[in-house]
């Protein structure tokens, strides 16, 4: 089930960008953004910068 989880996992909007690690977090889980999607988004924006993954075309 968690392999799943990992393949279907929503893409963070751009607005993540602008978030700071204490705003409550995108996914509406009621965490910290810090606590919930920070580091899986970090690690998504650098590939994407990095042009090792692309985004849809």
């Amino acid at each position: 089930m968690g392999f799943l989880n990992s393949f279907f996992r929503p893409r963070p909007p751009e607005a993540a960008r602008k978030l700071d690690r204490n705003d409550p977090c995108w996914c509406g889980s009621g965490k910290k953004y810090k606590k919930c999607h920070y580091e899986e988004d970090r690690k998504y924006f650098a590939q994407r910068e990095s042009g090792v993954c692309r985004g849809p075309i």
